[in-house]
């Protein structure tokens, strides 16, 4: 309603009727509060069929507190008042308030209608209330409206929503009648619920169901189901059956898409699409941005971040929590206190999402003060936020804090969950302390009712490995109640490889190629394996058997940060600007490394070359690369941090803690599995890695 003079208006029940009847939008609410005084004034607020309208205007403006006290007031509330005030509840995230206005409802003796239905079904998804949405199942059953197709599709949803997929399908398989948005909400419950597969073959149906036409929103279940399978194949034959079939394809099937190509690893394709759009909205923005994280291109997501920002529009939640991970990956502390103080400026830092991911940030880039500093003052401290710091202290091999933080955590009434058990044994593998991980393990199922599950067991088998265990730790695998993964046979390997295990590490290794014979880690270790025992026809055999099976390695990255720029570098890499410079640098280390009784450990290395370039092959290391662009970038004194993508090697772990005591100074390299803090020639792993 654009303007409404009521000054002096008599103000009669159907005069009231007339003027709320124009007010239909957002804008309209003061216009509607206008009217709403003078319905007072006049003895109307108890009229239901005047409040209904009201309680749907504030509802859609989002002003629930205004919509319940118009609903108090009513006297007689018909069915459609309980539902206009049941639906506002349920919409405006008060599901469980919306439950109990149905059961006030029914107490009053109005019989429900499908709009009631409809609306106390939407609140039982919300609130993830399977059994009260049982019961009102069975009650639509009994009154027959089990057959409305709105009803149905309102069952369907609910039972979607609450992981309830069998009854779902029930329920849509029982439906006389279905129409697109049956069919949408059925694909988008399995799709939800991570049933990629199911979603393929709903779509393959309804392709051949006549009168069916695809629109925007089922093909947007569909990709996130490839997105979630990571299936790129099958995505690019949905976005082209998409364009054969003129569909528009708007801002949110254009963010979709972003996301399924960048999560399944194409991120040209993602940039392509991300780059088509005029004015991209936040959720493109931390679509790309997102993409670019998972698959280590931080520096790409760090670049787009500040594209972002000169663009105008508004980091939310997601956006610095995806942009601080990346700080995180790449050791970028100085990028990371700076986004830290973009958070605080918006009111953002004590976000639950954002201040996890602070304390992640801050716990992979070594400094554990500032992560415990920002974990201390988040006013709500859930399980996940426990495990970030938990496994910050992990991660540097802190068994005690860790321990200590897991009693603090249960002192305040808190469970932990499986995922703080998996850092909780990793912290005990990373010290090496046997007994008091077999104890957390065995506590897990007796204590805390948690089954163990297959990431645990191999935690428990890395534990027994790394401390020398290792016929232990093979009978664990060999009796553990699930087959073994990858995980497990690697961590044993790694530990046949650290023992010279030679026999054990042959039986790890076949079982390793029986699960994935692609996979390049496990001929990596054996070969390495077999060149330690100077076994050197069976290393080559190894090495050969891996390119003949395509298992390409995992290519070495690390990170470090110079003047809040991050720097990447790959192995034997001569990209860099500074290349001389770098090389030399490690030419001149490597000599005084040598003097201080450094032997280059190039025994693992299978080219047929000269020792010399077995030598200069070793100085390519990725860490040591990163290393030697600090030293000569940053001031003397300067803490030296860098990230690596991969484990850090013996030679590379040895040469970084001669170096740290030439150079005097701290050296944090983060690996795949833990941090290593370098000082004065030692190291804080203490050379359990």
């Amino acid at each position: 309603m654009e303007s409404m003079d009521l000054q002096g208006l008599p103000i009669s029940r159907d005069n009231a009727y007339y003027l709320l009847q124009g007010c239909t939008k957002k804008e309209d609410i003061s216009a509607g509060r206008r009217v709403y005084s003078l319905m007072m004034n006049s003895g109307l607020d108890s009229v239901s069929a005047l409040s209904d309208h009201l309680i749907r205007l504030f509802a859609l403006g989002g002003k629930l507190k205004e919509a319940n006290e118009v609903f108090w007031k009513v006297s007689e509330p018909s069915v459609f008042t309980w539902s206009a005030i049941i639906s506002a509840n349920s919409k405006l995230g008060q599901g469980d308030k919306a439950l109990d206005l149905y059961r006030r409802m029914q107490a009053s003796g109005v019989k429900s209608n499908s709009y009631i239905y409809v609306a106390v079904l939407n609140a039982c998804a919300r609130t993830q209330a399977l059994s009260q949405g049982k019961l009102i199942h069975e009650k639509i059953i009994k009154s027959g409206f089990h057959l409305d197709m709105v009803v149905g599709n309102a069952l369907v949803d609910m039972y979607s929503k609450c992981g309830s997929l069998e009854d779902a399908r029930k329920v849509f398989n029982a439906l006389p009648n279905r129409d697109i948005v049956s069919w949408n909400t059925m694909i988008r419950g399995y799709s939800q619920n991570g049933y990629g597969q199911e979603v393929l073959r709903m779509y393959a149906t309804m392709q051949q169901s006549a009168g069916i036409k695809l629109d925007n929103i089922t093909y947007a279940s569909i990709l996130k189901a490839c997105s979630s399978m990571a299936d790129l194949g099958k995505g690019r034959q949905i976005h082209a059956q998409m364009v054969r079939s003129g569909i528009k394809i708007d801002t949110v099937i254009r963010n979709t898409l972003i996301d399924m190509y960048g999560r399944c690893g194409s991120l040209q394709e993602a940039l392509k699409e991300f780059q088509k759009l005029p004015n991209p909205d936040i959720v493109s923005w931390n679509s790309m941005i997102a993409a670019y994280v998972l698959h280590e291109h931080a520096h790409d997501a760090l670049r787009l971040y500040e594209e972002m920002l000169q663009t105008g529009a508004k980091p939310d939640s997601i956006t610095f929590a995806s942009i601080l991970k990346a700080c995180g990956e790449t050791a970028a502390i100085g990028q990371g206190r700076r986004i830290h103080a973009q958070a605080v400026r918006v009111s953002l830092h004590l976000d639950s999402l954002v201040g996890t991911t602070l304390v992640d940030m801050y716990a992979r880039c070594g400094s554990l003060d500032e992560a415990r500093q920002v974990f201390d003052r988040l006013p709500n401290r859930g399980v996940v936020s426990w495990g970030a710091m938990i496994a910050g202290y992990a991660r540097v091999g802190d068994c005690r804090l860790a321990q200590q933080c897991l009693e603090d955590m249960q002192a305040q009434g808190l469970k932990p969950d499986k995922v703080i058990f998996i850092s909780i044994l990793a912290a005990c593998s990373h010290k090496g302390l046997v007994e008091e991980g077999k104890g957390y393990f065995k506590s897990m199922s007796e204590h805390y009712g948690i089954s163990p599950g297959i990431e645990h067991y191999s935690c428990m088998v890395d534990l027994l490995g790394r401390a020398g265990k290792l016929d232990e730790a093979e009978h664990l695998l060999q009796t553990m109640p699930m087959s073994p993964d990858i995980v497990g046979w690697g961590s044993l390997l790694t530990a046949c490889k650290t023992y010279g295990d030679v026999e054990r590490g042959r039986r790890c290794f076949d079982e390793l190629m029986k699960l994935d014979s692609r996979k390049a880690s496990g001929y990596v270790l054996m070969a390495n394996i077999y060149a330690d025992a100077h076994m050197w026809t069976d290393a080559y055999r190894i090495e050969y058997l891996r390119r003949s099976a395509g298992a390409w390695k995992k290519p070495a990255r690390a990170w470090i940060e110079v003047n809040n720029k991050v720097h990447g570098f790959l192995v034997g890499d001569k990209s860099h600007p500074q290349t001389d410079s770098i090389y030399s640098q490690l030419k001149r280390l490597s000599c005084k490394m040598k003097e201080q009784g450094y032997i280059p450990k190039i025994d693992s290395i299978l080219k047929q070359v000269s020792d010399e370039d077995k030598e200069d092959s070793l100085c390519g290391h990725v860490e040591k690369l990163a290393i030697a662009f600090g030293l000569l970038s940053t001031p003397q004194g300067t803490t030296i941090r860098a990230a690596k993508n991969l484990r850090v090697c013996t030679d590379c772990h040895t040469a970084t803690k001669i170096i740290s005591k030439l150079e005097n100074r701290e050296i944090v390299i983060r690996d795949a599995y833990r941090l290593h803090h370098f000082k004065d020639g030692a190291c804080s792993c203490e050379d359990f890695y």
